[in-house]
């Protein structure tokens, strides 16, 4: 336990006054639309090969790999309720609408606001303090992270091997048991270093009352260790249903993809997207790098940049279907 860690200071003020119920629906309509003329832009700029594709497209397959996404969010609640204490813990389909909604704000809010959009939503579910809402915020983060980045990097170690360079296999496996190794001590020495760095602060900051918040929801991981390996499988699980969506959608647009090539362009296209910032949310840079990950599995930039943009669209228009009830909820409650 983080035993001698002072307590955070308590925030007190007033919330940011809110904008009127019509401006909020002017700017989502205007969300949509950008999304809506984004969509034909990337549609427009395809080469013909991809148009006669999409002209092509099994609906069945699609429509499966759909329902499949829509229902990963089950496994992304309940990681989300496993890495809280259980006073603070929220009912399950408020998990699960909360997880896909802060997921379609991720994508479509510009500039990476998706960020601090979360961070809000979090305090606002959840009706803790900002610090609080920062600390489980960066929490989720680190574990939805840090296992995407061992899958992709374990579907970057089987490409690597069927391509016969085993070198480059070995070492991406030896990255991997390392990763896996430090997801699990993650709470113990997160939670040790963290507070460390609180006590060096300046009291009565915001920065120390964030700092001692992630040291204490570290210690909760640490204090439950099987919810917390439990927590790490609910990850792992929609990541396992994410990666089956996007191989259903991509078989409906009659795109050849493996696991592996899949698990290695979602680490790509995530990473591409966080240091490339956009007028769009996410899109733009994460096509690119879901195709450049895709090349690796011997799937043309082209075709790879049809795939991108198809699952992209896809995925985010559901993540906010299912993520619906709770902007609905989240606006009402701002009237």
């Amino acid at each position: 336990m983080t035993e001698g860690l002072p307590d955070a200071p308590v925030e007190t003020g007033h919330s940011a006054p809110s904008l009127p119920s019509r401006w909020r629906w002017l700017l989502a309509a205007a969300g949509w639309l950008l999304l809506t003329v984004l969509v034909v832009f990337i549609v427009r700029g395809l080469p013909a090969e991809s148009l006669a594709r999409l002209s092509r497209a099994r609906p069945l397959p699609i429509a499966c790999g759909v329902v499949v996404y829509a229902l990963a969010y089950v496994a992304r609640g309940a990681r989300f309720n496993l890495l809280l204490p259980r006073n603070e813990r929220i009912p399950f389909t408020r998990a699960v609408t909360l997880s896909a909604a802060t997921t379609f704000l991720l994508q479509v809010v510009p500039f990476r606001g998706g960020e601090v959009a979360t961070w809000a939503a979090y305090r606002r579910e959840l009706s803790v303090t900002w610090s609080r809402a920062a600390a489980v915020f960066a929490l989720v983060k680190i574990v939805d992270s840090a296992t995407l980045l061992l899958v992709g990097l374990a579907g970057a170690t089987l490409l690597a091997k069927q391509s016969g360079s085993q070198t480059l296999g070995a070492g991406t496996a030896v990255l991997v048991g390392f990763g896996g190794v430090g997801l699990l001590l993650l709470p113990h020495l997160g939670a040790s270093f963290v507070g460390a760095l609180a006590r060096r602060l300046p009291a009565d900051s915001n920065r120390r009352a964030t700092a001692l918040e992630i040291a204490r929801g570290l210690d909760v991981a640490r204090a439950r260790p099987a919810l917390y390996v439990a927590a790490i499988i609910g990850a792992s699980a929609f990541l396992g249903a994410h990666l089956l969506a996007l191989r259903l959608m991509l078989l409906g647009l009659g795109i050849e993809t493996t696991f592996a090539g899949l698990a290695f362009a979602s680490l790509t296209s995530v990473l591409t997207a966080s240091v490339i910032p956009s007028p769009a949310g996410t899109f733009g840079p994460m096509e690119s790098g879901f195709a450049a990950g895709l090349a690796f599995d011997h799937i043309p930039l082209p075709l790879g940049a049809l795939a991108g943009a198809a699952v992209h669209v896809l995925t985010t228009l559901v993540s906010g279907l299912v993520g619906l009830p709770f902007l609905i909820r989240a606006t009402r409650r701002r009237e």
